[in-house]
C-alpha cells in the first residue's frame, strides 16, 4: 500500500491519504523542499534526545545536587525540600492525562515545542530566588569565644523559608513540561518506526536521559565549587572554603544557563508537522499485541472521537487490562524509591563517607554516566536483537529487579562516624550518662547552634564550636582557639586547644560503595527499555497516548510525587542535631549514619519486592492476541489491524524496517 505523500493537482499543502493531516516540515506557509530531508525519525530523535538530555540535567541532576545547598541557604527541612522534587511529578501527573488525551489526535510536534518553553520558563523562576534575596551570611563576622557570648542571642526572621513556594512554581511549570514531553514524545517516535526498532530508539532517548542526569550531578557538583554570590562579592573576602560545613555554592547557575538551552529547543520542535511521513505506513504494517486484541478496524475508528466522554471507556478497557495494570504498579513501586532515592544520593553519600557536597556529586554523576549509558543500550540491544514480545519483556522486568535487589546491600557500607563532643561522645574527662552540646564546662557561654563551625582537639574529637570548646581566646587568624573549658590539656602543653582544621578521614570506601552503585545503575536502566516497551506494545495503538498518561498519572501520583517526601522525612528522623531559629527547627546539622542506612535500607527492600511481584504477575497474567498464537502447521498465525492475511511482506512486524524507511525517503523526495 503507497501512501499519496504528493501535491494534490491544485498544489495544495501534501497530507496523508489516511489521516488528512500536514505532514511536512516547517513554519507556517514556508514548507521548503530541502528542509523535508530533515523531516525524519532520526532528526526527530536527536532534537527529543537533546531535548530530554537538558531535562533531566535539571530536574534528576540540580535538582538533586542541590538537595543540602536549599537547606542551607533557605534554613528548610529535608522533608520540605523533598517536596520540591515532588511538585514536578505532582504536576505532570495533572496536566499528562489531559495532554495525552488531546494530545493524541493534535500537532504532537506543536505540543512538544510548548513543553520546552515551559521547561525554559521554570528554569529561570527557579534561579529568581538567589537575584531577589540578600547575600547569604555564613556568620564568618561573628565573634565565636566564650567570653563574647554573654549577650542573649536576637532573633530576626529573615523569611528565608517562603522562597521554597517560588521553587515550587518553577518545579510545577517543569512539571507541565515534563508531562507533555514524555506522553507525547515517546508516542510520536514509536508511531514513525517499526516495531523492532522503537525499543532501540526509546533505549537511546532513555539513555541521553540518563546521561543528562549524570552531566546534572556533575556539573551542578562543580557549580558548588563556586561561592553562591561570586558575582557580588570578592573573592577575597570570602572566609569559608568549600570543605567548611556552612559553604553554600552557586546552585542557581545551572538554571539559567539550561533556561537559555530550553528556549533553542523549541523553535525547531515547531518546525515538525502532525505527524512524520512514514507513520501511516508504520501503523498498517505493525503487528497487535494488544492483551487479547481482537477488535476490528471499525472498532478501533469509532474510539477516534476526542470527546472528554470517550475518556472513560478508554480507562475501562486499560483497567481491564491485567498486564497494563501490574506493569504500571511494578513501576510506580520502582519509581517511589528511585525518585526518593535519587533526590537525597548525593547527600547520603556526602554524609556517610565525610565529603564536601561538590564532591559527593561529582563521584555521584561519574557512576550514574556509565552505568545507565550502558544499561539503556544493552537493553534496547537485547530487545531488538532476541525480537522480545510482551512476554519476554516482563520476564527480564523481573530478573532486573532481583539483581538490583542485591546490589542495594551495598548501602550499609559507609565511613566511622566523626566522634562529636555532646552529640554521641561525652566531652574531655566527662562520664556524663546524658548526651547534650550544653556541658557544665560551656554552661555559662550562651552558645548559639545557628551556625556550624566545627573545631577538633588534637586528640579527633570534634565540637560544635569553639563556643561549645569553652574556648575564651583566639589566634590572629581566627584558626585556632585556647583556654577550652571543655578539653583536656594534653601531655607536653600547657594549655587546651582545639583548630578549626577538619579531623581528617582516611576512609575510601566510598570508591567501593560507587562502583556497586553504578552496577545497580546499570541494571535498573537495562530494565527501563523493555517495561517502558512492554506497556507500548500490550495497549491498542488509540489508546496508546491516552495510556500512557494514564500510567503517568498513576506512577507519579503514587510514586515520584510522595517518594522524596517520605524519603526526606526518613532523612529527618536520622538528625541528631537541629538548627534552631527563633525556637523552630530549620536545617538539620548532624546526623546519626548509622540509623541513616538502616532506614533507607528498609525503604529500599520493601519497594524493590513490590517491584519484582508485579513484574512477576504482568508475566503471568499476560494472555498474547491471536497474532501470538501458532496455528496447527506451526507457523504464526499474522492477524493484524486492518490488514489480511494475504498482506505482502512488508507487512510482517519482524523485519529490519527497510522497506518502511525507504517508503518515507521517497515520500522525502517527493515533498
Amino acid at each position: 500500500m503507497e501512501v499519496d505523500a504528493n501535491n494534490d493537482n491544485n498544489g495544495k499543502p501534501v497530507k496523508d491519504s489516511e489521516s488528512e493531516l500536514d505532514v511536512r516540515c516547517g513554519y507556517g506557509k514556508c514548507k521548503p523542499k530541502w528542509l523535508q530531508k530533515l523531516n525524519n525519525p532520526q532528526m526527530l530523535l536527536s532534537l527529543l534526545c537533546i531535548f530530554a538530555f537538558v531535562q533531566a540535567f535539571v530536574v534528576s541532576g540540580l535538582i538533586n545536587v542541590n538537595t543540602s545547598t536549599l537547606e542551607r541557604r533557605f534554613h528548610l527541612p529535608s522533608s520540605r525540600v523533598g517536596a520540591i522534587s515532588s511538585a514536578y511529578d505532582l504536576t505532570a501527573a495533572i496536566i499528562g492525562v489531559f495532554a495525552g488525551f488531546y494530545g493524541s489526535r493534535r500537532n504532537k510536534a506543536r505540543w512538544l515545542s510548548f513543553s520546552a518553553m515551559a521547561f525554559g520558563t521554570g528554569s529561570l523562576i527557579m534561579a529568581l530566588p538567589h537575584f531577589i534575596t540578600d547575600r547569604y551570611q555564613s556568620g564568618d563576622s561573628i565573634v565565636k569565644t566564650c567570653r563574647y557570648s554573654q549577650f542573649p542571642e536576637a532573633c530576626e526572621e529573615d523569611g528565608l523559608p517562603h522562597y521554597l513556594y517560588i521553587l515550587i512554581l518553577g518545579q510545577c511549570l517543569h512539571g507541565l513540561g515534563g508531562a507533555i514531553m514524555y506522553n507525547i514524545g515517546i508516542v510520536l517516535i514509536d508511531d514513525s518506526v517499526p516495531a523492532t526498532s522503537s525499543p532501540l530508539y526509546l533505549g537511546i532517548l532513555i539513555g541521553f536521559a540518563l546521561l543528562g542526569k549524570g552531566v546534572g550531578f556533575i556539573l551542578g557538583g562543580r557549580f558548588l565549587d563556586i561561592y553562591v554570590d561570586f558575582e557580588r562579592v570578592h573573592p577575597d573576602s570570602v572566609s569559608i572554603t568549600i570543605d567548611d560545613p556552612r559553604w553554600v555554592g552557586a546552585w542557581w547557575l545551572g538554571f539559567l544557563i539550561s533556561s537559555c538551552l530550553f528556549f533553542l529547543i523549541a523553535l525547531p520542535l515547531l518546525a515538525f508537522g502532525t505527524e512524520l511521513p512514514a507513520a501511516g505506513i508504520v501503523r498498517k504494517t505493525r503487528l497487535n499485541q494488544e492483551y487479547k486484541g481482537d477488535r476490528t478496524l471499525h472498532e478501533v475508528s469509532e474510539s477516534n472521537d476526542v470527546s472528554i466522554r470517550k475518556l472513560p471507556a478508554v480507562l475501562c478497557r486499560l483497567l481491564r487490562n491485567p498486564t497494563y495494570v501490574c506493569i504500571t504498579i511494578g513501576e510506580t513501586s520502582e519509581m517511589f524509591l528511585m525518585s526518593g532515592f535519587s533526590t537525597f544520593l548525593s547527600k547520603f553519600v556526602q554524609l556517610q563517607f565525610n565529603l564536601s557536597a561538590g564532591f559527593a556529586a561529582v563521584l555521584t554523576g561519574a557512576i550514574t554516566i556509565p552505568g545507565s549509558a550502558s544499561g539503556t543500550f544493552v537493553g534496547g540491544l537485547i530487545c531488538r536483537c532476541m525480537s522480545l514480545k510482551v512476554k519476554g519483556m516482563t520476564r527480564f522486568c523481573f530478573i532486573g529487579c532481583l539483581l538490583q535487589g542485591i546490589c542495594f546491600s551495598a548501602i550499609f557500607l559507609r565511613c566511622d562516624q566523626a566522634k562529636m563532643a555532646g552529640i554521641n561522645h561525652p566531652y574531655s574527662n566527662r562520664t556524663n550518662d546524658g548526651l547534650s552540646l550544653t556541658d557544665q564546662c560551656n554552661s555559662g557561654c550562651s552558645c548559639r547552634t545557628e551556625f556550624y563551625e566545627p573545631v577538633c582537639d588534637s586528640n579527633g574529637l570534634r565540637y560544635f564550636s569553639s563556643c561549645y570548646a569553652g574556648c575564651s581566646t583566639t589566634s590572629i587568624h581566627g584558626k585556632m582557639f585556647s583556654n577550652c573549658s571543655c578539653v583536656a590539656v594534653q601531655p607536653g602543653q600547657n594549655i587546651s586547644m582545639v583548630s578549626t582544621v577538619a579531623c581528617q578521614s582516611n576512609c575510601n570506601l566510598v570508591y567501593v560503595f560507587l562502583a556497586i552503585l553504578c552496577v545497580a545503575v546499570f541494571f535498573i536502566c537495562t530494565a527501563a527499555v523493555p517495561a517502558e516497551s512492554a506497556l507500548l506494545r500490550c495497549i491498542h495503538d488509540e489508546d496508546r497516548t491516552f495510556g500512557m498518561a494514564a500510567r503517568s498519572l498513576i506512577v507519579r501520583m503514587a510514586g515520584s510525587v510522595p517518594g522524596p517526601i517520605l524519603f526526606g522525612a526518613v532523612t529527618d528522623l536520622a538528625c541528631t542535631l537541629w538548627n534552631e531559629k527563633c525556637g523552630e527547627k530549620t536545617s538539620c546539622w548532624l546526623y546519626d549514619n548509622y540509623a541513616f542506612a538502616w532506614y533507607y535500607f528498609f525503604l529500599i527492600l520493601g519497594f524493590k519486592i513490590g517491584s519484582s511481584v508485579f513484574f512477576l504477575l504482568a508475566h503471568l497474567l499476560y494472555v498474547p492476541p491471536r497474532s501470538d498464537v501458532l496455528n496447527g502447521s506451526g507457523e504464526e498465525e499474522m492477524y493484524k489491524i486492518g490488514i489480511n492475511q494475504n498482506s505482502s511482506a512488508t507487512d510482517n512486524d519482524d523485519l529490519d524496517g527497510n522497506s518502511i524507511m525507504s517508503h518515507q525517503n521517497s515520500i522525502q523526495t517527493r515533498l
